[in-house]
């Protein structure tokens, strides 16, 4: 085997290149483009022609810095693996880029901390929606907010106008409202700004429910089935497509990712677990998410709450098991239609 590992960066990368021995066979800094991608390619086809050996890349960021690489690598029919970043424990001879390299490269021989890129298509389709949706709904609410405050501190004629209630409410009826020409100045502006905000809100909030509309249609294409699933909407089917479960070897691989594998929490006399903290947070969002729908509005899922808690389990870690029941359901389902490279 010849392992080549790869530190990334912004404007240039730097690999390494190991036998399957550890011993260095060479290494190369290139531009983060194009033609430096070609270079490392053909640069590493000729270490494994000459070493007679398996060529295996394992690159790090392959989701940020590393992207454009793995792309090519892809395209060229190479096998590659997202390594780990060193941990600060691990850096006791310091850091460089050379050594983050090499690092790499000793993963790929050890095969620790190695798992498989994500797919781009339409993962990356789905994962650039979610993105600018979730920002829409973000800013809807940071504007909403800052409408219930200015409320708030309105004048009373205003104020009296506007009447009371959250954000949404607020919105709607300012948009129903006209400035009133006997208003003071401070009335007026404070109205005209109250209005724009209002506008904003109301144009954000379309934009998401055009995104919305374009996940679900994509997420149709993808899966049929997944939206049939109770509790499950566009934007969580899209958090659990964009995952893509089916680079995970196997479910257990799945629920650590989407943060539902348990772990032991014991101490003295209580023998407990608790989830794992870590992972993909957006994976592990639309599992609390489905898992919450499905608490309150499906029959099935209601009474297995109700056995596990009959059982002597807290509600808390009720709803852990059923996070990790339906992490393992979803696998299953996810997994059976791999996504379109």
């Amino acid at each position: 085997m010849i392992a080549v590992g790869v530190d990334t960066h912004k404007d240039a990368h730097v690999a390494v290149a190991l036998d399957d021995l550890g011993q260095p066979l060479g290494e190369l800094v290139i531009d983060a483009n194009l033609s430096g991608y070609a270079r490392l390619a053909g640069w590493a086809q000729d270490l494994a022609t000459g070493a007679k050996g398996e060529l295996v890349f394992g690159v790090e960021g392959t989701g940020s810095w590393g992207a454009g690489l793995v792309e090519h690598l892809r395209e060229a029919g190479e096998v590659i693996y997202e390594v780990e970043r060193p941990r600060r424990r691990e850096r006791r001879a310091g850091k460089t880029d050379r050594i983050d390299a090499l690092m790499a490269a000793k993963r790929v021989l050890s095969g620790e901390g190695l798992a498989t890129p994500r797919t781009r298509g339409t993962r990356r389709a789905l994962q650039a929606i979610l993105a600018v949706q979730r920002s829409c709904v973000g800013e809807r609410t940071r504007l909403l907010n800052q409408l219930q405050s200015l409320c708030v501190t309105a004048p009373a004629s205003l104020r009296e106008r506007i009447g009371t209630g959250r954000g949404a409410a607020l919105q709607t009826r300012i948009l129903g409202m006209r400035a009133r020409a006997a208003a003071d100045i401070e009335e007026q502006v404070t109205f005209a700004v109250l209005r724009d905000l209002a506008t904003r809100a109301r144009a954000l909030e379309q934009t998401a429910s055009r995104y919305e509309r374009e996940l679900a249609d994509l997420v149709r294409q993808l899966n049929p089935t997944i939206l049939e699933e109770p509790g499950i909407g566009p934007i969580s089917a899209a958090k659990l497509l964009a995952a893509d479960p089916a680079r995970f070897e196997h479910e257990r691989a799945f629920a650590r990712c989407n943060g539902t594998a348990p772990l032991p929490a014991s101490s003295g006399k209580t023998v407990r677990h608790r989830l794992s903290r870590g992972g993909d947070r957006q994976l592990n969002n639309a599992i609390h998410t489905i898992a919450l729908s499905r608490s309150l509005h499906h029959a099935e899922t209601r009474a297995y709450l109700e056995r596990r808690i009959s059982e002597g389990k807290t509600k808390r870690e009720a709803m852990r098991s059923l996070k990790r029941h339906l992490s393992r359901r979803l696998y299953k389902q996810l997994t059976a239609q791999p996504l379109t490279p």
